[in-house]
């Protein structure tokens, strides 16, 4: 998997890493408002989904970082 990752842009991983952590909130929300009807399967899923949006947020980091943007090609500017 780290190879095909390689690949994936700063954009692809921020808005991948966004919509994994959209989803583990929209399950807790949807947890809350089931009155926790199914907490035992839902909750898994939203840590699941938070873990693997945190790690795509912290891969986009690091593109930005390193300046591999593929929408400029200058490093950032801090």
């Amino acid at each position: 998997m780290l190879r095909t990752m390689k690949s994936w842009s700063f954009n692809t991983c921020a808005i991948a890493g966004f919509s994994c952590s959209s989803f583990a909130v929209l399950l807790i929300i949807v947890n809350a408002l089931t009155g926790s009807v199914a907490v035992t399967q839902i909750i898994p899923v939203a840590v699941l989904s938070l873990v693997i949006g945190g790690a795509l947020s912290v891969r986009a980091h690091v593109l930005w970082m390193h300046g591999n943007n593929a929408s400029s090609t200058s490093k950032p500017k801090r």
